[in-house]
């Protein structure tokens, strides 16, 4: 009875074993591909998966420079704006329109990239881990991120020729009315009055811009800066015809309209610096918001590329012992 008892302890025993055994094998074997229990599972879907990944992760880098550059060239274009220098301000317009191409080129380049991307669909649990996915799914949130740069663009250099014929109207008006006083001093008062009408001309082009601007920038020193040369234009124009009538004597008439003349040449700006306020007023009227736009698209793309070096430098992927 002793050595059956003894028999039956001992099967028992083996059975606990072999029972234990295969839950160790059966736990073993239950774990799914995409965990870290098995990583020899998803080995190769991870070297393809992450081969795809890096290869959009360099489309990725040269989408952020390129977007670097631009936002460079955007600063470059405020500055000569503030400036007023027209004639450079023509070139890096022209020179960041190619730019903007270039980034909407490379921006469809990085989607092709992605969508090459295997294993992306929702059966990706199956063939890659979730380390590897995490670095798909960071990629992903930076398409559509230079989405509106080419209108941010578009704005800037709208509002920069905006800028630029602003420069051209009053320089050409200057240059007008002071054709005219020449011509006055030398006694050529109807000659004199024919150039008033062009800077007449000039005035009212000058005002219909300002009016425009007005929805979006503060023009009111733009339009003290026509309102003070319109009257001064108009004082000469009420000389030279008093002299005209009078026959270029002075008479009450002449010298009433001289010291009009005299009263609207001294509310004129005496240097250039009401022009460098009349550019400042432009550019915070739209040009720094384009500018910001374009450098928080540039920012959003270089904290992508260092999400993308963590996940790369976190998670090595190793081949199978």
């Amino acid at each position: 009875m002793l050595r059956t008892f003894v028999t039956r302890v001992a099967w028992l025993a083996l059975a606990l074993l072999i029972a234990f055994g295969s839950a160790g094998i059966v736990a073993a074997m239950s774990h799914v591909p995409g965990t870290a229990a098995r990583p020899e599972l998803t080995w190769t879907g991870d070297a393809e998966m992450t081969a795809a990944l890096d290869a959009a992760t360099v489309s990725l880098e040269t989408l952020a420079a390129e977007v670097d550059k631009l936002g460079a060239t955007a600063r470059v274009a405020l500055s000569q704006v503030v400036a007023g220098d027209a004639e450079a301000l023509e070139a890096t317009i022209s020179s960041g329109s190619q730019r903007v191409a270039d980034v909407q080129r490379l921006s469809g380049e990085l989607e092709r990239a992605l969508a090459a991307v295997p294993y992306s669909g929702e059966d990706w649990a199956l063939n890659v881990s979730a380390d590897t996915r995490q670095r798909f799914d960071a990629l992903v949130l930076t398409t559509g991120v230079t989405e509106g740069v080419d209108d941010d663009w578009a704005a800037l250099s709208g509002r920069s020729v905006d800028a630029t014929r602003v420069i051209a109207l009053l320089t050409t008006h200057d240059e007008q009315t002071a054709s005219a006083a020449e011509l006055g001093s030398k006694g050529k008062y109807e000659e004199a009055l024919v150039q008033l009408d062009a800077s007449d001309a000039t005035i009212a082009e000058s005002r219909a811009l300002a009016e425009r601007l007005a929805a979006t920038t503060d023009v009111s020193t733009l339009g003290s800066w026509i309102d003070r040369n319109a009257t001064y234009d108009e004082s000469l124009r009420v000389l030279y015809k008093a002299l005209i009538t009078s026959g270029a004597r002075v008479n009450a008439d002449v010298r009433k309209a001289i010291d009009a003349e005299q009263l609207a040449r001294a509310q004129l700006p005496g240097d250039t610096r009401a022009l460098v306020v009349i550019m400042s007023d432009m550019a915070q009227g739209g040009l720094n918001q384009a500018v910001i736009a374009i450098e928080e698209a540039r920012g959003s793309l270089a904290a992508a590329l260092e999400v993308q070096q963590q996940l790369r430098d976190g998670s090595g992927i190793e081949p199978p012992g």
